[in-house]
């Protein structure tokens, strides 16, 4: 790609991809979600609103006051600000009265609770049977011993990443417990696959509804999407028959290869999984005759974890002598294994590329102009597409 064409791609993706005078996928479609302080529900409502459903939400004055940092715009926190974005505030009455109009329902509050209202499944179902019903709680609503042992447990973020053992595999294996303590995925992880899965499972029961004309229910767990979606960290323990040992958020299988390390200026991911990419590693570094001793350690370490450590000094040291911007280099020349600088979320923010594809917009929020997520849309036709505050 020379100098004198980039402009011009620049220009072609951004009218292939621009959202001005498309349509949205899900024009027409109406959604309601009540969520209360469930950021799952809110996340999978906000999903389908960028794809263009028509949002209409019932605001939680204690959603609206979770922030970071007591930070707060016109009154309201910054995690609610950015998921309200394009959605429709309404009343409880409202709600009510919006039910025949409704493709969708989004139940955050957890089983039993929208019935106590008149707003359950059963409820509906015989009024409206083309209603899909998306039900985000703990345990899910159906129809297990632990969704009603725990129907009225608030759900959360960190105890969806706790109940289903994702935590457990995640911390400091050097040090003996408990001060090996569990530690979260990522923020919001179980919520955003929560949203997700609710999303995805709504679409899916809207495409089964044009096809035979009748609604259902979409009954998502918070405490276990972490397991199903990454199906080799909860196979693998039972593979080998044993507790995976705790790993310090990396594969520890894949220690050292696997993991970021600090180079000479910044510190850099290292994606290595297969032996060719393994191998490639130790050749950029300048430090081939390690790959064997890589390949004996590996044998060694589920039985004997410490006897990677060595290796593990004498691999970050050598990094730590290369400026990072060079380790990249070589890794790209080679085509493998892939290699990152990690980025600030400044870094990120100041790049054109993001703006283009519109994963970060500007938007004017209450008199404030303000940096936000954008959409991870990206379709020609019907490129996904993010509201006003």
């Amino acid at each position: 790609m020379t100098s004198a064409s980039q402009p011009q791609r620049e220009a072609a993706l951004t009218q292939l991809f621009s959202p001005e005078g498309k349509p949205g996928a899900l024009e027409g479609v109406k959604i309601l979600e009540i969520c209360g302080v469930n950021f799952g529900c809110l996340i999978a409502g906000s999903l389908l609103a960028e794809l263009g459903a028509e949002v209409y939400t019932v605001p939680d004055e204690e959603a609206q006051r979770i922030t970071v940092d007591d930070v707060y715009v016109n009154g309201v926190g910054i995690p609610y600000l950015v998921e309200s974005r394009g959605k429709k505030k309404t009343s409880w009455d409202a709600a009510a009265e919006l039910l025949p109009y409704v493709d969708i329902l989004l139940d955050g509050l957890g089983p039993g609770k929208l019935a106590q209202r008149g707003m359950g499944y059963p409820q509906l179902a015989e009024k409206y049977p083309s209603l899909i019903y998306v039900a985000i709680s703990p345990f899910g609503h159906y129809p297990t011993e632990k969704s009603i042992e725990f129907a009225d447990a608030a759900d959360s973020d960190l105890t969806g990443q706790a109940y289903n053992g994702y935590m457990a595999m995640l911390g400091n294996p050097d040090l003996p417990e408990p001060f090996s303590y569990p530690i979260r995925a990522g923020i919001w992880l179980a919520w955003a696959f929560a949203g997700a899965a609710a999303a995805l499972g709504a679409l899916a029961s809207y495409w089964e509804r044009l096809k035979a004309g009748r609604g259902g229910v979409v009954d998502v767990a918070t405490n276990e999407v972490l397991s199903v979606v990454h199906p080799y960290q909860i196979g693998a323990a039972f593979v080998l028959n044993a507790n995976r040992r705790r790993s310090p958020t990396i594969d520890a299988n894949l220690y050292v290869t696997y993991t970021t390390a600090k180079a000479k200026d910044r510190f850099v991911a290292i994606a290595t999984v297969i032996w060719p990419e393994i191998e490639a590693f130790f050749q950029i570094i300048g430090r081939p005759e390690l790959a064997e001793k890589w390949k004996d350690a590996m044998s060694q370490v589920w039985e004997k974890p410490d006897v990677i450590k060595p290796l593990a000094q004498e691999v970050f040291k050598t990094v730590s002598e290369l400026p990072a911007e060079e380790l990249v280099r070589r890794a790209r020349e080679k085509g493998k294994p892939p290699m990152a600088i990690v980025k600030t979320l400044e870094e990120v923010a100041a790049q054109e590329h993001w703006r283009l594809r519109r994963a970060i917009v500007e938007m004017e929020c209450h008199g404030k102009k303000l940096l936000m997520p954008g959409t991870p849309y990206v379709l020609s036709e019907t490129p996904g597409k993010i509201g006003t505050c």
